[in-house]
């Protein structure tokens, strides 16, 4: 008998990694958004919204998850209408793909429903069509890892082609929210039009290098070529306490720190997981000294299985 309730969960996601300005991302395990679809009998889809996130659109018309769930359902034409629900737990303008895990939760859980016509790698460009109505440009560095987990390299948007990182999953991750909110669509305002070759060559040569220490597990590596000398000087500008944070980190400890997608989220390669949460609580310290802004800390290592069914009846 096919399942009449499906519930998905999608994880978040520290895109960019510094120097992969829109083509690298990793998924970690929390936070998250999680979605349920129902089958109903009325044709298309019904959408609600719970949660306690603030400023999340509660229709069908503006909302993100729903909108991709339209685009999947036109596509496949069931012969059964769909009542979605999201369950917003992740806070929006984070820096931790927020929208993107709305996104790959419905799309997961639809998808599940429908009987799984496509395979997770078709739901991509659904996923990716959600950005565009977000952010006004379709970046995957957030909706590839978080639908398919692992690290990810956007090797080409037209046409698209994403490629997982084989890597050895011996890092520790220490991402550091703090309260306060920014636009993605704000911050990519400030991102450059050209930058000067040299930056050019040190930012490719970090690009490479950070693949290479993913590939290898070698969290010196990794933290050395973090390093972001495009993006992260301009919007930095945009976090309260971003030099005290950063230099906080690197003297717990952390082999290297940079802003988590376009902020205000930060985040620090550790080597081991007691070394992750000394980075962790001297993030968030700096953050309360520096700026007086809370904030909460997450420690993982990659999430390597992205989103998935959690239950289904």
């Amino acid at each position: 008998m096919s399942s009449r309730t499906i519930k998905a969960y999608a994880p978040a996601s520290i895109s960019n990694l510094g120097p992969g300005f829109d083509v690298l991302g990793l998924a970690i395990e929390k936070p998250g958004d999680v979605a349920i679809a129902t089958r109903q009998k009325e044709a298309g889809l019904t959408f609600k919204l719970r949660g306690t996130v603030n400023n999340v659109p509660d229709n069908a018309q503006d909302n993100v998850a729903a909108y991709v769930s339209s685009l999947l359902i036109e596509e496949v034409k069931p012969l059964f209408g769909i009542r979605l629900t999201l369950d917003k737990r992740m806070p929006i303008g984070s820096g931790l793909g927020s929208s993107a895990a709305s996104s790959v939760a419905a799309l997961v859980a639809v998808n599940a429903l429908l009987g799984s016509p496509l395979r997770k790698e078709e739901l991509l460009p659904f996923a990716l069509e959600g950005e565009k109505k977000i952010a006004g440009s379709g970046h995957a560095d957030n909706v590839a890892p978080s639908l398919l987990g692992g690290a990810v390299v956007v090797r080409s948007y037209d046409p698209l082609d994403v490629v997982k990182i084989p890597i050895r999953n011996a890092i520790y991750w220490v991402v550091v929210h703090p309260h306060l909110v920014i636009p993605t669509a704000e911050a990519r305002k400030l991102v450059p039009q050209t930058v000067p070759i040299s930056s050019a060559i040190r930012q490719w040569g970090n690009v490479g290098g950070l693949v290479a220490g993913l590939a290898a597990g070698s969290a010196a590596m990794v933290g050395k070529c973090v390093e972001d000398v495009i993006v992260e000087p301009v919007r930095a500008t945009l976090i309260p306490g971003f030099y005290e944070v950063k230099r906080a980190a690197l003297d717990a400890g952390a082999t290297g720190c940079s802003i988590s997608g376009s902020g205000p989220a930060m985040f620090a390669v550790a080597k081991s997981p007691s070394s992750a949460r000394a980075i962790g609580a001297a993030m968030k310290a700096a953050f309360q000294r520096a700026a007086g802004i809370s904030s909460d800390v997450y420690i993982s290592r990659v999430n390597m299985k992205g989103a998935k069914v959690l239950k289904e009846q």
